[in-house]
């Protein structure tokens, strides 16, 4: 009996004790489980709200780029390098679907790219799994639209960019400057108010010619660095009328009237009012609507997406932007693995084919 009663009370102190640390400690990042197997590269860590915030102190002095992203599936956008989007400010975070810690962070990081995305942020999701089910790119795919992520979302099966990085918990967020070093590191929940005030920071940094190479190309497809503002007098002389209906005040051709809507040749849809590329033919299909309609655009750094009340409906406008001229409208009737149709109109587009 008396055996049996220290049993007891043991267990009853363990349980406390456990008691105790989830109230202390209740933002816990996900831990490695028994899948992790890569030896001890990677610790056991869960970081909870601890941050290690690099400011300008942790890694300034270094003058060598952040790590480049390891070979992956590309979600949102084609692959991205970070050399391509030199003159931006790169935010890199390591998350997975699976984790409640961050799930807890992303209406912070939908916030931030949708408030700075064209002030010159970038938000990269570097998908890094840890069960085979969150290593499955369709379970992936399903996940980013469920949670309604925007921004680009790179896989990292095979770890070699968590490596690269030298993480350790679900969820590592680093801030990358306009030349792309790192000068922020926060792992766990927390900290949002310094990071968008470090955002902000960076993005009023000046840039020093040196520090950017673009491949005027690449930048075109991956990211957009300037705008193109026009008076309405200028957008009229122009554009033809078709054009500067459609374009400047979001008007819509008629189905099965416009030049695209039954293109099958392989190449690149452009703004017909700036030049920035926006759609490609690889991500076109037949919706059968008599518009022509995509599933993804090229990146989703190129476009952007208003509320439209028009026509009585609810709908979300899908415009350039770099000049903020009307392509069409995006709906949720759209085939995998986007689950999207963008709908454009073809007077808003130039085509140019594929070399």
């Amino acid at each position: 009996m008396h055996r049996q009663k220290i049993i007891a009370v043991g267990t009853l102190v363990l349980v406390s004790v456990l008691l105790l640390t989830a109230v202390a400690f209740p933002g816990y990042a996900k831990r490695w489980g028994p899948l992790s197997g890569l030896g001890s590269e990677i610790r056991h860590l869960a970081t909870g709200s601890t941050s290690i915030i690099s400011s300008d102190s942790l890694v300034s002095g270094s003058e060598s780029p952040a790590p480049e992203f390891a070979q992956g599936t590309w979600i949102n956008s084609e692959p991205l390098t970070l050399k391509g989007l030199r003159g931006r400010v790169v935010l890199v975070e390591f998350w997975t679907f699976g984790c409640y810690n961050c799930r807890n962070t992303l209406p912070s990081v939908k916030n931030w790219d949708a408030r700075y995305r064209d002030q010159g942020l970038t938000i990269i999701g570097v998908h890094a799994p840890e069960f085979d089910t969150e290593k499955n790119i369709e379970n992936v795919r399903r996940e980013v639209v469920s949670l309604g992520i925007r921004y680009p979302v790179v896989t990292d099966n095979e770890y070699e960019t968590w490596r690269a990085y030298h993480v350790e918990a679900w969820p590592t967020t680093f801030l990358l400057d306009k030349s792309g070093r790192i000068r922020w590191l926060h792992v766990g929940e927390g900290a949002y108010d310094e990071i968008e005030r470090m955002i902000q920071k960076l993005l009023a940094e000046e840039t020093k010619p040196s520090d950017t190479k673009p491949n005027s190309a690449k930048m075109e497809k991956t990211a957009m660095t300037d705008k193109v503002v026009k008076t309405d007098e200028e957008w009229r002389k122009e554009l033809s009328a078709e054009q500067y209906s459609v374009l400047r005040q979001q008007g819509t051709e008629r189905a099965f009237t416009g030049q695209y809507w039954d293109n099958h040749e392989k190449g690149t849809y452009y703004c017909a009012a700036c030049g920035l590329a926006v759609f490609s033919s690889e991500t076109k299909f037949d919706s059968g609507t008599g518009w022509p309609s995509f599933y993804a655009p090229i990146s989703e750094a190129n476009i952007t997406g208003e509320t439209d009340t028009s026509l009585g409906m609810f709908r979300t406008e899908v415009k350039c932007r770099r000049c903020g001229s009307h392509l069409g409208h995006v709906f949720n009737d759209g085939p995998a693995p986007t689950g999207l149709r963008y709908c454009l109109n073809s007077v808003a587009l130039r085509f140019e084919k594929k070399q």
